[in-house]
């Protein structure tokens, strides 16, 4: 599920590179059951009925020929042949790459990508992704990143990355859709994460923006994720995770430190603590794509148990429910309505603020930085009106531009009892993607409202 990851178009390209893996599977929403008449038999009431839906070749057929009328090569496509060498080993492309956040600020730099196919065939084996940046907070950031698919499901990732001041990152991953032929989607990832972009402004919705100070977050541990299938599109999750959690100084330079603003809470924070827990999930899903959906429903309910018995340094639980949902307007795949709703509390003993539920840039609230709002529950409801502008072939590939024009709507509160109405946080905005399937999406977004204005470049579509 969800992981805390630094967002940026430098990652964004990385997926760019997963994408030479394999041919994009091209999905769109089956076609709505029209209703229809059927005669009705003798002596029996007249009835409406719909027909079955088709199957996915036939969607997959539908969508390819309604793709080939983008196929006029534009001012995208002749910009990305440019910065692209075809070798005899692969595809080698060089891209420039930019980053920005309320908390840190812009970054740049550049990344080549190696793409490198299996011997006498267009099938990428490995992709190989290094890349340099510089923030005025962290210096000059080294990252390598190293993908292997060993076939058309599975792939590992290998990344390694380091910056001048505070942030660092060590891990592997490993995902698999059927493990041993089960059928059960398993994930593992070990990981040692440094990140200096948190900031923490106090507890409870009224928390005020001039208490903003930052801090570092240091994670170290592995999570492991397992899908189970039920029946049909119902799928029962376990996520396992060990993780040794603290805080120390973060980077930014013209924001207080956490140390002078809430010196208790900091020294406790800066103690290494133990979060050990175990997740059971009831999931409902039937979306096209685990990446990129455009049509279908997911949804989830959930209950987090941690206890010191079990090597945790915390007792609690934490709830949560969750729905995604995405209608395709009239199947044409131009004009995609997503909705996204989460309830989440937590019950127990009391946590180290950097470890209860926040509201902020890339938790549900994007006009405000990250960590913007922190209690034991939240609650997030976000509109977005997805449409598709334009779509190009890019070598085996489909790109498409997108605008989304989106309401953000969420608040915290310490139980769920005292959630109230009035405490709603609203933050419209605009977002402009580029979209290369099956796994990349690339974001520039702009959000404004009650706290001001942020304009966020990073990866991925925010559910």
């Amino acid at each position: 599920m969800p992981r805390p990851r630094r967002s940026t178009l430098g990652t964004a390209c990385l997926f760019l590179a997963a994408c030479l893996l394999s041919c994009a599977d091209l999905t769109a929403q089956p076609p709505r059951g029209k209703r229809t008449y059927r005669r009705p038999a003798p002596g029996a009431k007249e009835e409406l009925a719909k027909p079955e839906p088709r199957t996915k070749e036939e969607i997959f057929k539908q969508v390819a020929a309604s793709s080939a009328a983008y196929r006029n090569e534009n001012l995208l496509a002749r910009a990305l042949q440019r910065i692209t060498l075809d070798t005899r080993n692969g595809p080698v492309i060089f891209l420039p790459t930019a980053d920005s956040s309320r908390d840190l600020g812009p970054s740049f730099g550049i990344m080549p990508i190696f793409a490198v196919r299996r011997p006498g065939t267009d099938v990428m084996r490995s992709v190989i992704v290094p890349s340099l940046s510089y923030n005025d907070n962290l210096g000059p950031t080294l990252t390598y990143r190293h993908y292997v698919f060993p076939d058309e499901q599975r792939y590992f990732i290998f990344r390694g990355s380091r910056s001048q001041r505070v942030e660092r990152e060590l891990m592997a991953y490993y995902y698999t859709p059927n493990l041993l032929g089960s059928g059960i989607r398993l994930s593992w990832e070990p990981k040692l994460w440094v990140t200096g972009k948190p900031s923490f402004y106090g507890v409870g919705i009224g928390a005020r923006r001039s208490s903003k100070a930052n801090y570092s977050l240091h994670m170290t541990g592995e999570e492991l994720i397992a899908d189970l299938p039920i029946f049909g599109h119902f799928y029962f999750n376990l996520t396992h995770s060990f993780f040794v959690k603290k805080i120390s100084e973060g980077p930014v330079e013209d924001t207080a430190q956490v140390s002078e603003r809430f010196p208790d809470l900091y020294r406790d924070a800066t103690t290494p603590r133990d979060f050990h827990s175990n997740r059971f999930s009831l999931v409902y899903d039937r979306t096209d794509h685990l990446y990129l959906p455009r049509v279908g429903t997911y949804a989830s309910a959930s209950a987090l148990y941690s206890n010191r018995k079990l090597g945790s340094d915390y007792e609690y639980r934490t709830y949560a429910f969750q729905v995604k949902s995405y209608y395709n307007y009239k199947e044409e795949g131009r004009f995609i309505t997503a909705v996204h709703g989460l309830l989440q509390f937590q019950r127990g003993a009391e946590l180290p603020f950097y470890a209860m539920p926040q509201l902020g840039e890339g938790t549900g609230l994007r006009m405000a930085g990250d960590g913007r709002f922190t209690d034991r529950g939240k609650m997030v409801l976000t509109v977005e009106e997805r449409i598709t502008l334009s779509r190009t072939p890019f070598f085996r590939f489909i790109s498409e531009t997108e605008i989304a024009p989106f309401l953000d709507i969420g608040t915290v509160f310490p139980k769920p009892s005292d959630f109230s109405a009035g405490k709603l946080k609203y933050g419209p905005g605009i977002s402009a993607r580029l979209v290369i399937r099956p796994q990349l999406v690339a974001t520039m977004d702009f959000a404004s409202g009650s706290e001001g204005s942020n304009a966020i470049i990073k990866v991925g579509y925010p559910f």
